[in-house]
C-alpha cells in the first residue's frame, strides 16, 4: 500500500515539475531574445523589454513571449515575421510589423495559441493559423500594408484551424478582415471591422458563431459561401456601400440562423442565392436601397418578426422561391404599410407584397423613387390588392404586422423608435401626387414600349 502512496506522489511531481521549473527570462536585445529562444524550457515566460528587435523569429518551444509596452518586432521584409511551430505559446503586447509581400506578422501551425493584445500592421496578412485547432486570438489590432496601393491580405486567415476563438479584435485597411477555410467550430464574437472588402468570409465551413460584431464602410459586411449551420446573431453591418455593397451575403448556404442583426445603410442589407432551410428572425433592416433580396433557389426558408424600416425596396425575390414569411402567425413588420387592423390583434387585415408593380417600376427606373413611401404608392399597393399585377420579383406576408417588433441588439447604434403615424399632408396633395405617379409610369412604360 504505501508503495502505492509513493508511486503515486512521484508521479504527480513527475507532471507538475514542467511548472515549478518554469522561469521568466528579461531580455534587453536581439541576441538576447534569439538565445532565450533556444534556451527555454516549457512554460517560460520571455519578457521583452522596450525596444525594437529584429525578425524572424521561429518559436519551437512551448513558452509565453510577453512584451512590455513599447517592445516592437520588425520583420526583414522577406518571410513571416514571427513563426509558431510549438503548442501552447502565448505571444502577449507586441508590435509586430515589416513581413514579406505575401507573408504574416504572425504564422501558426500548431495547437492552442493564444494572440492576445498585439498590434500588428506592415504586413500583407496580420494572423495565419494553418492545420492547428484550439487558437485564441483576442484583443488585437491589425491592419496591412500602410501604402494604398500596395496588395493587402486578410486580418485573420484560417486554414483547417477548427475551434479557433477570434474575439475583440480591431481590424481595418485590408482584403477580408476575417477569412475561415475549411475551419469548423470557430466563434468570431466582438470584433470591429472596416474597410475591407468583406468583414468575415466563410468558405466550406460548419458550425461557425458569428456574433456582436460591428462591420462597416466595405463591400460586404459578412460573405457566407458554401457554409452550413452557420448562427449570425447581434451583428451591426452598416454604410457598406463599395460597389454593390451588402451587409449580409450569403451563397449555397444550409440549416444556418440569422437573427437580432442591425443592416442598416448598405445597397443591400441582405442578399441570399441558393440558401436554404435557414431561419431569418427579429432583424432590423433599415436604410438600404433594398432591404432582403431573395436570389435563386432560395427555398425553405423561414422569414419573420423582422423589422424593415425606410428601406427604398423592402423585400424582392426571384422566380419560383418558395419561402415562409410568418412563424405561428407573426410576419414582419414593414413601415410603408400601415393599413387597418380592425380587430386589434396586431396584424394588418391585407396581406404585404413586395416586389409589386411600383417596387419594379422603381427598379428599372431609378428616378420614379422619388415618390417612395408618398401616399400615392400606398394607394396603388392597396389597389392592387385586388387587382394584382404580375411582377418578376413577388412575395406575399400575409401576416404582415401593425406595429415593429422589440428586437434587443448589443449596442445602440443611434437605433430609433419607429411609430406607425399617418402622412401628414392634405387630400388634394395626396391626389395630386397620385396623378403624378400615374402619369410618370404611363411615360416609363410607353417609353419602353416604343423602345422595343
Amino acid at each position: 500500500m504505501h508503495k502505492k502512496i509513493l508511486f503515486f506522489l512521484l508521479l504527480l511531481l513527475s507532471l507538475a515539475a514542467p511548472k515549478a521549473m518554469a522561469k521568466e527570462i528579461a531580455v534587453h536585445n536581439e541576441n538576447d531574445l534569439h538565445r532565450a529562444l533556444q534556451l527555454a524550457h516549457q512554460g517560460d515566460v520571455i519578457t521583452l523589454k522596450k525596444g525594437t528587435y529584429r525578425g524572424n523569429l521561429v518559436i519551437n518551444r512551448s513558452v509565453t513571449i510577453r512584451g512590455e509596452d513599447g517592445a516592437i518586432i520588425i520583420g526583414t521584409g522577406e518571410g513571416n515575421v514571427i513563426t509558431v511551430a510549438a503548442d501552447d505559446v502565448v505571444i502577449d503586447n507586441l508590435d509586430i510589423q515589416q513581413s514579406g509581400s505575401q507573408d504574416a506578422g504572425i504564422y501558426i501551425t500548431a495547437n492552442r495559441t493564444k494572440m492576445l493584445n498585439n498590434i500588428i500592421h506592415d504586413v500583407f496578412h496580420g494572423i495565419v493559423v494553418r492545420n492547428g485547432y484550439g487558437t485564441e486570438i483576442r484583443h488585437n489590432q491589425i491592419t496591412s500594408f500602410a501604402e494604398k496601393k500596395a496588395f493587402k491580405g486578410f486580418g485573420i486567415y484560417l486554414t483547417e484551424a477548427p475551434q479557433t476563438k477570434i474575439i475583440e479584435n480591431n481590424i481595418f485597411r485590408l482584403q477580408d478582415g476575417i477569412y475561415i477555410s475549411y475551419s469548423n467550430f470557430c466563434e468570431v464574437q466582438k470584433n470591429k471591422i472596416w474597410n475591407v472588402r468583406y468583414g468575415v468570409h466563410t468558405m466550406d465551413s460548419k458550425n461557425i458563431a458569428i456574433a456582436q460584431n460591428e462591420v462597416s464602410e466595405s463591400r460586404n459586411g459578412f460573405m457566407i459561401m458554401q457554409s452550413d449551420y452557420v448562427l449570425m446573431t447581434g451583428n451591426v453591418l452598416q454604410w457598406n456601400t463599395t460597389i454593390d455593397g451588402v451587409g449580409i451575403f450569403m451563397f449555397d448556404t444550409f440549416y444556418s440562423e440569422i437573427t437580432n442583426n442591425i443592416m442598416r445603410g448598405n445597397k443591400k442589407g441582405m442578399y441570399v442565392e441558393n440558401v436554404q432551410k435557414s431561419s431569418i428572425c427579429y432583424n432590423i433592416f433599415e436604410q438600404n436601397d433594398t432591404g432582403l433580396d431573395i436570389g435563386k433557389s432560395s427555398k425553405e426558408n423561414t422569414i419573420y418578426l423582422n423589422n424593415f424600416l425606410k428601406n427604398i425596396r423592402q423585400i424582392i425575390s426571384a422566380k419560383n422561391n418558395k419561402n415562409t414569411f410568418s412563424w405561428e402567425g407573426l410576419g414582419n413588420y414593414y413601415d410603408d404599410w400601415q393599413t387597418m387592423d380592425l380587430n386589434r390583434d396586431n396584424i394588418v387585415d391585407y396581406a404585404y407584397k413586395s416586389g409589386d408593380a411600383s417596387y419594379y417600376l422603381m427598379t428599372k427606373e431609378p428616378l420614379l423613387q422619388i415618390f417612395y413611401e408618398s401616399p400615392a404608392i400606398r394607394l396603388w399597393n392597396m389597389i392592387e390588392q385586388y387587382t394584382p399585377i404580375p411582377s418578376d420579383q413577388f412575395i406575399v406576408d400575409r401576416h404582415a404586422l401593425a406595429t415593429p417588433v422589440t428586437i434587443h441588439t448589443h449596442t445602440n447604434t443611434n437605433e430609433k423608435k419607429n411609430e406607425a403615424a399617418p402622412f401628414p399632408i392634405p387630400q388634394l396633395s395626396f391626389f395630386l401626387l397620385l396623378t403624378l405617379w400615374s402619369g410618370a409610369t404611363f411615360l416609363v412604360t410607353r417609353r419602353k414600349y416604343h423602345e422595343t
